[in-house]
């Protein structure tokens, strides 16, 4: 048994894998206080894993808490660490420093090429969104990287008086209320950012979405796309293999 666990910018996500198959993922904000508490008493109702695999785009803190968990909870599991490569997996990063490419990133190009191959392009929907494509030969075409909704609707609180941030969720159209016009137009931004960097960069086939404001995005496109809640998870595990072809 094996436990699979990505830090991202505002959650934590994890699952088990078992003989190849990856259970149903579990989030955490780590944000909250008592994040660690969460995790540990999911993780003391599981028998002892062989290993455990971290992807960490965070602060390396929080990735050692992580570890430091794991440890203490199962003394014997070993610790895998993903980084990102220059060349692996049948996939060719276009970073010159192939280790600044985000670790979720190469996870998810990794997946990508391995359960669509060909021209295909992966949108991870979270704090950031950032867009990678990948050719038939597996050669990564390069990406992009934007705010997210929840960073697009701060930075406006931020930057204007008389706002108070809200995370409701309305009606997407033209509004009467300031927050129901700032949740359409950060919508709308993000979905228009997505769909024109698709549509005039990348000649895809194949569009895989991921990242916990995926299939909300996903609905505001025009052509379709593949749904992946744990797609950087599957990276990891194809990681963990070593199958650095």
């Amino acid at each position: 048994m094996k436990i699979l666990v990505d830090v991202g910018n505002t959650r934590i996500k994890w699952c088990v894998e078992n003989h190849g198959d990856i259970g149903t993922g579990f989030a955490v904000d780590y944000k909250q206080n008592q994040f660690l508490n969460e995790i540990h008493l999911r993780w003391l109702k599981l028998d002892s894993p062989r290993q455990l695999a971290i992807s960490s785009v965070s602060a390396s803190q929080i990735a050692g808490q992580i570890i430091d968990l794991a440890k203490k909870t199962w003394p014997d599991v070993e610790i895998i660490i993903a980084k990102s490569l220059a060349k692996g997996f049948s996939v060719i990063s276009a970073y010159q420093q192939a280790d600044k490419l985000g670790v979720d990133r190469w996870l998810g190009l990794i997946a990508l090429r391995k359960f669509y191959p060909g021209n295909s392009c992966i949108v991870d929907c979270g704090t950031a969104i950032t867009i990678d494509c990948l050719d038939s030969h597996g050669q990564h075409l390069g990406g992009l990287i934007s705010p997210g909704l929840r960073l697009m609707k701060q930075s406006l609180y931020q930057g204007a008086e008389n706002l108070s941030y809200t995370n409701n969720h309305y009606k997407a159209g033209l509004s009467s209320f300031t927050e129901a016009a700032i949740y359409t137009g950060t919508l709308y931004a993000a979905a228009g950012l997505i769909e024109k960097s698709i549509n005039d960069l990348c000649s895809c086939k194949t569009v895989v979405m991921t990242g916990g404001d995926a299939e909300m995005l996903a609905k505001y496109l025009g052509f379709e796309s593949i749904i992946e809640p744990d797609f950087v998870l599957k990276g990891l595990s194809l990681f963990c293999k070593g199958e650095q072809v």
